[in-house]
């Protein structure tokens, strides 16, 4: 992969700019609203997400991040490790899941919007949420082609935003079970005996994907300051934060809230009026609805942004079009792929309500989201162990207990991956029909399969290699 003589990346982030990226990509009331709908099992299915997923997730991402740092992040390293034809396998997968998973995070801003201005019912209005998320969308495409300079301080306010957010709901929380006793049931043997069931396994799967956002960072490595020591230190210090308050926040929610009452779309801050309510915090709800809101504003910016990196890395290896790999000549973003790929999201948010309710529309976008977002992570833990004997510079962060060590964490993630791909297809109770639900999700997987393999041959076709 060769660079242009051209403008170039711009480094500019630093360590605290990386970790409150981390934290504005991975934490959200959204997430914690997900896994109280669960019940008390929720909370022990996060601390096994964490276990099973986050960290090996974490410790392979800074292991490979400190070894080989450029932009393009995972896709660089499959490449690498696998073959050409691998590396892009990967990267489509993963740029196309986002192109699903954006639209559904637009839903969830356009709930949260309806809290800000009184009216939680706009959630559902079809009219209502296409507009705004077409707004949304092309004003945050505008700020990532102005560059990190700017976008880093929208994502730097958001994770704070989240933060703060964070913390007073579970004071809240704290508060209201102090006053009156939980409002949720814990019975620990029930919990027990839900855990070995196919109800468990697939709400393991949603929290897994909750906890997707690490490796984001990494594609931007041409944009970091000293990206070999910055993504180990930024990812050790955004992991704790995010593990930490998704635990809490879940149960501050359950705590304040029975669980059958909690909404997919707009169950955050339904919970944050339960609390409050509770609690006797009348100043929360509209709080941290705008806290809330410009968060996932800023999490949505950092997503568009940082997926644009993937078919500029891409481009470069002239798999895309040439035009993937132009930087703007003054920002030195890649402005063209930022443009694609919100033109492409444009049409997912459209076609995303064609026939279906908001809240089903935001399940098949999620579960679609799920499935291609883990099949690059297949290919992620299995590269860890066999890019390891590629040099032993010093400052690379070694995984602890050496060459077996990375083979387990390699393992245990490859094996929680596939366990999420499989869990992922099974419809969740939210669903009307069945059978149009299954048509969507896999009818659209075999159509985005079929056409990345073509790309990938046309393109390899005019490499000059034997297609």
């Amino acid at each position: 992969m060769s660079e242009s003589t051209g403008p170039q990346l711009k480094r500019v982030l630093s360590v605290t700019d990386v970790a409150l990226f981390n934290i504005v990509v991975i934490f959200s009331l959204r997430g914690m609203a997900t896994a109280a709908k669960m019940g008390p099992l929720g909370v022990v299915l996060w601390l096994v997400a964490v276990a099973a997923f986050f960290v090996p997730m974490a410790l392979a991402v800074a292991e490979l991040a400190s070894r080989d740092p450029r932009a393009g992040g995972f896709y660089c390293w499959v490449r690498d490790a696998f073959g050409e034809v691998h590396g892009f396998q990967a990267a489509w997968f993963y740029w196309l899941s986002n192109l699903t998973y954006l639209p559904s995070l637009l839903l969830f801003m356009a709930g949260n919007v309806g809290f800000v201005v009184g009216r939680p019912e706009l959630g559902e209005d079809r009219w209502f949420v296409v507009a705004m998320a077409l707004g949304v969308l092309w004003f945050a495409a505008w700020l990532n082609v102005r560059g990190l300079s700017l976008g880093r301080l929208v994502t730097n306010f958001g994770a704070t935003a989240n933060w703060i957010a964070a913390v007073l709901l579970i004071a809240a929380g704290a508060a209201a079970v102090m006053r009156f006793g939980s409002a949720t049931t814990w019975d620990w043997a029930h919990i027990g005996r839900e855990i070995g069931g196919t109800r468990a396994l697939g709400y393991f799967g949603t929290l897994s994907f909750a906890l997707v956002g690490i490796e984001l960072a990494t594609l931007m490595g041409g944009e970091i300051k000293d990206p070999r020591r910055t993504i180990p230190r930024a990812i050790v210090l955004s992991g704790v934060a995010v593990g930490v308050m998704y635990v809490l926040g879940t149960l501050a929610i359950l705590v304040a809230v029975p669980s059958a009452q909690v909404s997919p779309v707009s169950g955050a801050l339904g919970a944050v009026k339960a609390v409050s309510d509770r609690a006797g915090w009348s100043f929360l709800p509209p709080l941290t609805a705008v806290l809330v809101t410009f968060s996932v504003f800023a999490g949505f910016t950092a997503w568009l942004g940082g997926m644009a990196r993937l078919p500029y890395a891409v481009g470069l290896d002239r798999f895309l079009p040439r035009a993937m790999a132009e930087l703007h000549p003054v920002y030195g973003t890649p402005h063209k792929a930022i443009l694609l790929q919100t033109a492409l999201t444009t049409g997912f948010v459209v076609a995303s309500q064609a026939g279906a309710t908001v809240t089903e529309a935001y399940l098949v976008l999620l579960l679609t989201t799920i499935v291609l977002n883990f099949v690059p992570f297949l290919y992620l833990f299995l590269a860890l162990p066999r890019l390891r004997p590629r040099g032993e510079e010093p400052e690379v962060a070694r995984a602890p207990g050496g060459h077996g060590m990375l083979w387990l964490i390699a393992l245990l993630g490859f094996g929680t991956s596939l366990v999420t791909l499989v869990t992922a297809v099974i419809p969740p109770p939210d669903v009307g029909n069945v059978i149009a639900f299954e048509a969507k999700l896999w009818g659209g997987l075999v159509v985005f399969a079929a056409v990345g393999f073509a790309l990938f041959r046309g393109y390899r076709a005019r490499r000059g290699a034997p297609a």
